[in-house]
């Protein structure tokens, strides 16, 4: 038989049954704009919640809060938050955040600002399945399409007060809240546990390139002293061109990811438009640089392997006996980066252009053959951790994300 209700989550509690409700969200909350106060009032006083106390945390506490103002005791008294009160962001420059939402969870009142919406609270109902019911695809699609504006996006409180939520009885608000907050917390731990391993390995970094921290050879000993190596003692220019094609196909090259498919959408343009076009060739371990994004990380390995990219990157190939760990560490750290700067040419930034024959220029400094080696396998082992750990961490958000759209209606 087809189960003709509607108003149920796909996935519950065995021990509930029964339809949810729908209501507005002004039957549990009255809403208010935060303080707007002079310069000299804020940095003192009392704890002040902000755009970035409601985007970054999962529930705000008195003590995590950043911000304070000082104001009279009768705009404290209007601009309370107390314990399960909802703080909603007012305006964004992002569609994706505006109206975003977090809960208050202490017992100490605080107050809030310009750029937020008070909801306070007015009804019973369980501060942390409200906030992940609010926080849902769902939800946050009805927030999103109704917010205006051009360059700022901006939600009212008349927007919110007309949200359609579907609730349950609170005993299962309880029991679904409680469950989120576990997850939560788990998510924290190993972001943290990520936080620590990414610490380690700038802490490691500094030591290393300062050689305040050595390698030694199988017997104990010290590895010859660093030698200052012009890049173009190991580095050859590779400008092969190409179609792309299935062995090499036309990829991009981002500061964050490396060498990584370009969109679908993109991908079906240059199927109509640019199938005979020809683009730079890279190969495994090559070193790349992007001179419009150099100061923003646009420079390190291939790791991908065989593919074809756009023009405006420089390609290099590595000599054999140089570690490309090593040699993509060296090139990374701040103070290199400062001196490829140097020879930036162009009248407008993004349009800078630096020259690869200049890049060549450049010195870094070497250790002997078998310390690079060790350097660069020690940080890819440290890399792979990393990497294992973001994986775990994105894995953990992908369930919760699951698991809003199932368990709430």
């Amino acid at each position: 038989m087809t189960d003709l209700k509607k108003n149920v989550p796909e996935l519950r509690f065995p021990e509930f049954s029964g339809e949810w409700e729908e209501m507005p969200l002004e039957k549990l909350c009255t809403f208010s704009n935060g303080i707007n106060a002079k310069k000299e009032q804020y940095g003192h006083g009392r704890k002040f919640i902000n755009v970035l106390d409601i985007l970054n945390k999962n529930y705000i506490t008195y003590d995590e809060i950043i911000g304070a103002v000082s104001v009279s005791e009768e705009t404290e008294q209007r601009n309370k938050v107390e314990y399960g009160d909802l703080l909603f962001l007012r305006s964004s420059e992002t569609r994706e955040e505006v109206g975003t939402s977090n809960v208050y969870l202490d017992d100490r009142f605080a107050l809030y600002g310009g750029f937020v919406i008070r909801g306070k609270k007015i009804a019973e109902y369980d501060p942390m399945f409200i906030k992940n019911l609010l926080n849902t695809g769902k939800i946050r699609s009805v927030i999103s399409a109704a917010s205006g504006g051009s360059t700022r996006y901006n939600v009212n409180q008349e927007i919110l007060k007309k949200l359609k939520l579907k609730l349950t009885k609170i005993k299962e608000q309880q029991k679904i809240g409680n469950f989120f907050s576990k997850l939560d917390r788990q998510i924290e731990l190993e972001e943290q546990k990520l936080a620590l391993l990414e610490q380690q390995k700038k802490g490691y970094m500094q030591k290393i390139f300062s050689q305040e921290l050595r390698f030694k050879d199988d017997n104990g000993n010290d590895y010859p002293e660093w030698e200052d190596k012009q890049l173009s003692s190991f580095l050859q220019i590779r400008n092969n061109k190409q179609i792309p094609n299935e062995e090499a196909p036309l990829m991009s090259f981002t500061s964050t990811g490396g060498i990584e498919a370009k969109g679908d959408r993109y991908n079906r343009e240059f199927l109509v438009k640019d199938k005979n076009k020809m683009y730079k060739k890279t190969e495994l371990y090559d070193l790349i640089y992007s001179s419009n994004n150099l100061d923003v990380g646009a420079i390190g390995l291939n790791r991908y392997g065989e593919a074809v990219i756009s023009d405006v990157y420089e390609i290099f190939s590595i000599k054999s006996s140089f570690s490309p760990y090593y040699v993509e560490l060296a090139i990374i750290q701040p103070k290199f980066i400062n001196n490829i700067l140097k020879f930036r040419q162009g009248a407008l930034y993004g349009q800078y252009r630096i020259h690869a024959k200049d890049f060549l220029k450049l010195k870094i400094k070497l250790p002997y053959e078998l310390e690079q080696q060790k350097i660069g396998d020690f940080f890819n082992k440290l890399d792979q951790l990393i990497e294992k750990q973001s994986h775990k961490v994105d894995l953990l958000k992908q369930r919760k994300k699951g698991l809003l759209q199932k368990m709430f209606v």
